[in-house]
């Protein structure tokens, strides 16, 4: 009797099975059709993001808008040099036939904070061409303005624009850097948003200074018999001690730095910079030829133009009819088109048969002359957040 009970139990539950079993493989089927799509749109998403983040990365290393400290070389090459010195590099020529070896080795190692003065009516037609061009060799590039813009990344300062409201949008931009990447740099440039810097250059002549030099570097003016400034339009460079003397000695004391809101900024600079010891450098070539040149060589070469000669702080006379050096590092001026035009010259023309290259570089100086430098080890200086801010509210964007 529970035989034949059971023997009926298991051909219902047959029976029910084999109802269920289409159930089953339809159900079967649409979980894997359901986790296929799942899969397919997780993978489709990753890819996508993969694809933007790289052509983020692409156009971050062709544009440079905000690199990081660490940049990565723009030189394709990379360094190789051979030396029985324990120096990283000597006055000796390199074995390897790369030009780009030196330029490499000295991105690195003389690390420079490019700090570029521009204005919202001029981001799209001066200051993004320095971002296409020579900013891309800086170890960072910063663009100061009084207003926001994604593509340059700037950083907003709340002052007034104009020629005469310079010194106050300078000061507050040299406390910007100050305060959110000394630790990170040795030599840091100001340059206008129509100048023209060839970074190469610029660190080979640095090479042979120590940033724990108070000096400043630039084309030397004068405005009167006493007083020395580096030209503004030109660019300049203070040393890692320089600017640390500037915001620690004379941004806190008025009496030294003006806190006015008005004022030119390469001469009231070179006043403030003389009253905390600060040494302004020579930084002409053997020939007495400057390097730091206020004007466009496409404009006025081989004559200056004849505001030039009279600011001059050296007056002794060329041994050449040349107007610049041929190991020059800055031009003022320039438009749109000439930076790509220097661009072209400077670095893709060669006259055939002909090949030069500077395969050394100057002897270390200690320190620069006549200076007592202080005894502040700067790359362990701690920066306070706190620290004396200009009267301009300074906004960090976009870094």
């Amino acid at each position: 009797m529970f035989e034949g009970y059971d023997s009926q139990k298991e051909k219902s539950k047959s029976i029910e099975m084999i109802g269920l079993r289409p159930h089953r493989k339809r159900l079967e089927l649409f979980l894997m059709v359901l986790i296929g799509v799942a899969w397919g749109i997780l993978l489709s998403e990753l890819m996508r993001r993969s694809h933007w983040r790289n052509h983020k990365d692409l156009v971050r290393v062709k544009s440079s808008p905000f690199p990081t400290s660490r940049r990565i070389s723009p030189y394709s090459t990379a360094p190789s040099t051979t030396s029985t010195s324990t120096s990283t590099y000597t006055t000796t020529t390199t074995t390897s036939s790369s030009p780009n070896v030196l330029a490499s080795n000295l991105f690195n190692e003389t690390r420079v904070l490019c700090m570029v003065l521009t204005s919202p009516k001029t981001h799209h037609s001066k200051a993004i061409h320095i971002q296409r061009t020579w900013g891309t060799r800086c170890n960072k590039l910063i663009f100061m303005s009084s207003k926001a813009d994604k593509e340059l990344g700037t950083v907003v300062l709340k002052v007034r624009e104009g020629y005469s409201n310079l010194w106050p949008k300078t000061r507050a931009s040299l406390q910007y850097v100050y305060n959110h990447h000394f630790r990170n740099y040795d030599w840091f440039l100001k340059a206008d948003d129509d100048t023209y810097v060839i970074m190469e250059n610029l660190r080979a002549f640095l090479y042979a200074y120590s940033p724990s030099s108070p000096v400043y570097f630039g084309n030397k003016f004068r405005s009167n018999v006493k007083e020395e400034y580096m030209s503004g339009g030109a660019g300049y460079v203070l040393s890692k001690m320089a600017l640390h003397q500037l915001i620690n000695e004379g941004f806190v004391n008025s009496s030294i730095c003006s806190n006015r809101g008005y004022g030119y900024e390469d001469i009231e600079l070179g006043r403030c910079l003389r009253g905390v010891g600060v040494v302004g450098g020579d930084s002409r070539d053997e020939q007495g030829l400057n390097r730091f040149i206020p004007f466009s060589p496409l404009h006025w070469y081989p004559d200056a133009p004849k505001w030039y000669r009279p600011l001059l702080y050296y007056t002794t006379s060329n041994i050449t009819s040349d107007c610049c050096s041929n190991s020059a590092i800055s031009f003022h001026y320039n438009n749109a088109k000439e930076f790509y035009v220097l661009e072209y010259v400077i670095y893709k023309l060669r006259a055939f048969g002909i090949y030069r290259i500077q395969d050394h570089l100057p002897a270390r100086k200690s320190t620069y002359s006549n200076i007592e430098t202080k005894q502040i080890a700067v790359n362990n200086i701690v920066v306070e957040k706190n620290v004396t801010e200009p009267k301009a509210i300074i906004q960090n964007l976009s870094l």
